[in-house]
């Protein structure tokens, strides 16, 4: 009777476990894919990190403005101290691009949006890695990504978006203040930099 309970106890285990649900991408997230500024094709889900954090940009975004010094510092912290995370800055080039259709292929509307990026990079002191993000990635009403500045996050392996951080992370200015930030402090926790 013990070796009938013990195989049945076996058999259930071995059905629940192979059962199991996989982790799976829900937004079509595992086809992101974006060319940086010096025109390398970057695609997500092949990047060898743990965790991306993907903060969306508008340069007619006066939140997005000021929250550059806390992207800048997150960056910093994370090149220095967390080699299996990465930050990005991410643009819509479609949306960045005043008075362009949808029709316009992306190699013209990357090197437009390149331009109006550049400007950003100087005037606002951007030191986020930029990436201008194709097609199926849009901010649009009814997609994932509605408005900016918005920042995901996800894990890898497959890329899976498990966090969706609305607004900015924080706008202060100075680092001491930054770092004292309640949502800058969030982000950090939610992004596996720290416990709390």
């Amino acid at each position: 009777m013990g070796f009938m309970k013990a195989s049945l106890i076996l058999f259930i285990s071995l059905c629940l476990i192979s059962c199991a649900h996989a982790k799976s991408s829900y937004f079509g997230e595992g086809t992101f894919v974006g060319v940086s500024a010096s025109g390398e094709e970057i695609i997500f889900a092949n990047l060898e990190k743990d965790q991306i954090a993907l903060n969306v940009y508008s340069p007619d975004c006066v939140p997005c403005w000021k929250e550059i010094p806390a992207l800048n510092l997150l960056h910093s912290e994370i090149q220095n101290k967390f080699p299996n995370k990465v930050l990005f800055m991410v643009v819509d080039p479609y949306q960045i691009v005043p008075d362009i259709t949808d029709e316009l292929p992306f190699g013209q509307v990357y090197q437009l949006a390149k331009e109006r990026m550049n400007l950003e990079i100087k005037n606002r002191n951007i030191q986020v890695p930029i990436v201008f993000m194709k097609k199926p990635f849009r901010v649009k009403e009814g997609g994932l990504v509605t408005g900016t500045p918005e920042t995901l996050l996800f894990e890898t392996k497959p890329l899976r978006l498990y966090y969706n951080f609305l607004g900015s992370i924080s706008e202060l200015s100075n680092k001491e203040s930054i770092e004292k930030d309640p949502k800058f402090n969030f982000f950090r926790y939610q992004f596996g930099m720290e416990s709390i």
